[in-house]
């Protein structure tokens, strides 16, 4: 993930606050000791954290970012490391961005009957084509829009249902029988 809710691409670990600078000017953040045992061989390592991270640094922030919330869950993190190890597999192209891993995941176990709501507290859209900041309307009628905001693509268009298909193609790809429609996925 990047932005606010980057984590370390490897290993899961969590970010610093602070910035550090290089010497051309640009800002990153160092990996912090984590939970994992990679977590301390990448501890001051700096980062920003990437759009695509490994399979274990994904499995290892949902575990970090589900104890904030709820008690820890065994049988839950075996189900999460072999749902999100499916989701990559089953992952091509954009779908591979983290957020779509993420929502998919959700998705996932929203179908299988667990709480999901706070997984939206530990992941962000962002643009299809530029992974930028989006911005977000609601018609009044219960729809989110968004779109992206720095308008990479020239128009005004709705990027929600291009990230909706998305997530669900990938969800429908990683779990056979299991089929996943746009409509149904990131319900806020």
């Amino acid at each position: 993930m990047i932005g606010y809710y980057a984590f370390c691409h490897r290993s899961g670990a969590p970010l610093s606050e602070p910035t550090h600078y290089d010497e051309d000017g640009r800002a990153w953040r160092s990996v912090l000791s984590g939970d994992g045992d990679d977590d301390d061989r990448r501890v001051g390592e700096l980062t920003n954290g990437a759009v695509r991270s490994t399979r274990q640094a994904l499995v290892t922030y949902f575990r970090r970012t589900h104890r904030r919330h709820c008690e820890f869950d065994a049988e839950l993190y075996r189900r999460a490391a072999l749902a999100i190890s499916r989701l990559k597999r089953a992952a091509t192209g954009e779908q591979a961005a983290d957020r779509y891993v993420w929502y998919a995941l959700q998705h996932r176990f929203d179908e299988l009957g667990y709480d999901v709501q706070w997984m939206h507290a530990h992941a962000g859209l962002r643009c299809p084509g530029c992974h930028g900041r989006l911005k977000f309307d609601d018609d009044h009628d219960g729809v989110v829009h968004a779109e992206c905001g720095t308008n990479c693509d020239g128009t005004t268009d709705d990027q929600m249902a291009r990230i909706r298909e998305t997530v669900a193609s990938l969800y429908t790809a990683a779990f056979d029988g299991s089929a996943a429609h746009p409509e149904e996925v990131l319900q806020f």
